[in-house]
C-alpha cells in the first residue's frame, strides 16, 4: 500500500506475546513489566489477519517481534502458516534464550533470517543490562541458527558508560562468525521516554571508534533500510541512528500487536483494531480504510518517541 508520502508499507512486524523472559533495562523497569494481553490472539487469528493484510494492504514481508516470539506456544505453526499463504520474506528478532531447540524447526516451517539481541559479550554485563538471562544461552542460538542456514545479524543497543566501551570487540565477534552487527543508538521509548539524552552514544562516536582500528568504508543497503551499512575486512557492520539520521521518510513497516491493533507509527502508536473483521466475508474495503488511517499517523521527518514499551508494539 502506498501512503500519502508516496512510502511503499509491505513489511509488516508483528509482536506475537508482550512476554518476555528477560527485562533489559532500555525496555521495562522490571520483569513484572511484561504481561501478557488477556486478548492475545491465537494462531489462527493470527493468519488469518496476516492473509488479509497480505491480500488487501499489499504486505509483502513479515517479521515475527514480541516481547519474546519463541514464547508464544504455537510459533512454528504460525511460520509454517506464513509461508504456505506465499509469503517468502520471513523473520523473526529474538534474545535467543531459547532459540538452540527451535532453530532446527523454525527453519524447517520457513524462517529465512533471524536478528538477536546482543548487547554485551561479558557475561556479568550481558545479566545486568537484561536483568536475567545467560549470555551463552543466546551465544548457542547464533551457532545454531548458521547451522541450519539461517541469516543471522546481531542487534547492539549501544549505552554509553553501560556497553560503549565493547563496540569494537562486537564487531570483531561479528566478522569472525559471519553475522552482521547491527548498532542501535538509544531510542526514547518506554521507560527512556524524554531521556535528556546523556547516556546515548552517537552514530558519529561510534564510527570513530570502530575507524580507529579499521579501515571502514560506506556499503549499499535496500533503500528502506532502518540502517546504514559499512564495510570493514573481512565483514560488514549497520548502524540503526534513530535520533543521528533519523529513517522515517523512507519507513516502510506496519505493525501488528498481539490483540490485533495496528500501530502505524512507533512516535505516534495511535492502535487501531482490527479484530471485528475476522470472520467477515468481504472485508477489503474496511481494512484497507483502516490501514489507511494507521499509516497516515507517520512521522515524516524524524522519530520523537513514545511511552509505550516495544514489546506491546513490537520491538
Amino acid at each position: 500500500m502506498i501512503d500519502l508520502q508516496g512510502r511503499n508499507i509491505n513489511k509488516l512486524r508483528i509482536s506475537l506475546t508482550e512476554v518476555c523472559n528477560m527485562a533489559c533495562t532500555y525496555c521495562v523497569t522490571s520483569l513484572s513489566d511484561h504481561k501478557r494481553a488477556s486478548d492475545e490472539l491465537k494462531a489462527e487469528q493470527m493468519l488469518s489477519l496476516v492473509r488479509m493484510l497480505k491480500e488487501y494492504a499489499g504486505i509483502e514481508k513479515v517479521r515475527l517481534t514480541g516481547g519474546e516470539p519463541l514464547l508464544y506456544p504455537n510459533l512454528i505453526p504460525i511460520v509454517s502458516g506464513i509461508r504456505e499463504m506465499g509469503i517468502s520474506s520471513i523473520g523473526m528478532t529474538t534474545n535467543g534464550q531459547l532459540l538452540t531447540r527451535k532453530a532446527k524447526a523454525l527453519s524447517d516451517a520457513g524462517l529465512k533470517n533471524v536478528n538477536l539481541s546482543l548487547d554485551s559479550l561479558d557475561p556479568e554485563n550481558f545479566k545486568r543490562m537484561g536483568r536475567v538471562g545467560k549470555l551463552y544461552k543466546t551465544l548457542e542460538g547464533i551457532e545454531e541458527c548458521l547451522k541450519y542456514g539461517l541469516s543471522v545479524k546481531v542487534n547492539m543497543v549501544v549505552i554509553k558508560g553501560e556497553n560503549d566501551d565493547e563496540i569494537v570487540k562486537m564487531l570483531e565477534y561479528g566478522v569472525a562468525h559471519g553475522v552482521e552487527i547491527r548498532y542501535l543508538e538509544l531510542m526514547n521509548m518506554g521507560p527512556l521516554h524524554n531521556n535528556d539524552g546523556n547516556n546515548r552514544v552517537s552514530m558519529a562516536e561510534m564510527l570513530e571508534r570502530i575507524s580507529a582500528k579499521y579501515d571502514v568504508h560506506p556499503v549499499s543497503a535496500e533503500a528502506d533500510s532502518t540502517s546504514l551499512r559499512y564495510g570493514v575486512p573481512g565483514g560488514h557492520f549497520g548502524i540503526i541512528p534513530n535520533n543521528s539520521a533519523p529513517f522515517c521518510s523512507t519507513c516502510s513497516r506496519l505493525r501488528l500487536t498481539s490483540n490485533g491493533q495496528l500501530i502505524g507509527c512507533l512516535s505516534n502508536p495511535e492502535p487501531i483494531s482490527v479484530t471485528h473483521l475476522l470472520g467477515q466475508a468481504n472485508p477489503a474495503d474496511a481494512l484497507q480504510k483502516l490501514v489507511k488511517k494507521s499509516v497516515s499517523y507517520k512521522q515524516d521527518v524524524t522519530f520523537t518517541g513514545s511511552s509505550l514499551v516495544m514489546s506491546q508494539v513490537g520491538g
